[in-house]
């Protein structure tokens, strides 16, 4: 986490900076599902005990999760100011005013975090998957309090 003061007119306001590890989990369980369908395909290929072939394939489940990590892992940058909450994800930055987010749902997974931003207007929530896989601690734990600190609710999902 990184505190910068950054002059605005004549005021200094802080910017306060999250990296979080985040998944595309879409791709993540492409990966998972597609490689345990072809390990199984090429098994099938062999003149194996029916027993072989499950054992293989369940010993294949941990590095197939660990290659569909690796394959489709990011990191996102929360950057939270006193009116504003930017995320860069992929080259791609979602700016939300801290005023329109109703409320913070926090799915936790074993696997991470389903962060679901509810907006005070009619239009749908942005969500972000939090990544704890084979991945090194990240900054969500310095995150959630500063939601508290703007008077923005976390609920528990």
């Amino acid at each position: 986490m990184s505190i910068t003061s950054i002059p605005k007119g004549n005021k200094f306001w802080k910017m306060t900076q999250f990296n979080i590890n985040t998944l595309n989990r879409g791709r993540f369980i492409w990966v998972l599902l597609g490689g345990l369908f072809l390990v199984g395909f090429v098994l099938a290929q062999f003149p194996l005990s029916e027993l072989t072939k499950i054992l293989t394939l369940l010993f294949c489940i941990p590095v197939l999760m660990w290659l569909a990590v690796r394959l489709n892992r990011s990191s996102s940058v929360w950057e939270i100011k006193s009116s504003n909450i930017r995320i860069t994800k992929e080259n791609k930055t979602t700016e939300i005013p801290v005023a329109d987010i109703a409320y913070v749902k926090n799915h936790m997974r074993s696997g991470g975090n389903l962060i679901v931003l509810h907006r005070h207007s009619k239009s749908g929530p942005f969500r972000f998957w939090r990544n704890k896989l084979f991945m090194a601690d990240d900054d969500f734990d310095k995150l959630i309090p500063k939601f508290r600190e703007l008077q923005i609710e976390i609920v528990l999902g």
